[in-house]
């Protein structure tokens, strides 16, 4: 019965999208580079991701307390989202970027950095 209720409104928000975006004007900037820029920075920060968990196992290493675990799932959560803004920075789009993101060696970058190194310390003394 939930599946049956699932897979109409999925259906139903599929024909809603569909007809939603088909209502939209093509943009014209959205050319082959774009798109092969657009892969090649998300398969990056894909691989980033997969640095940062190596780092992290490395980091917290074998039969460690439960708090250094804890902090490297933290060092772990910041890496991802750092990588995430750097991901918003490179990433071409066709509207203008804030200020305050495309600025480098910003608030985002220190406080990311700092908050990194410190975990990344505390579980290594722990």
């Amino acid at each position: 019965m939930w599946l049956l209720v699932g897979l109409v409104l999925s259906g139903l928000g599929w024909f809603l999208f569909r007809r939603w975006r088909r209502s939209l004007p093509v943009d014209q900037r959205l050319t082959l580079p774009y798109w092969r820029n657009t892969l090649f920075v998300t398969g990056f920060y894909l691989l980033s991701i997969l640095l940062g968990a190596g780092i992290t196992r490395v980091m917290v290493g074998f039969n460690r307390s439960g708090w250094a675990d804890l902090l490297m799932v933290a060092f772990f959560g910041v890496w991802v989202l750092y990588g995430a803004v750097w991901l918003v920075r490179f990433l071409p789009t066709t509207r203008p970027m804030p200020d305050w993101l495309t600025r480098g060696r910003g608030w985002i970058d220190g406080l990311a950095l700092i908050l990194l190194a410190c975990l990344a310390t505390g579980a290594r003394m722990l």
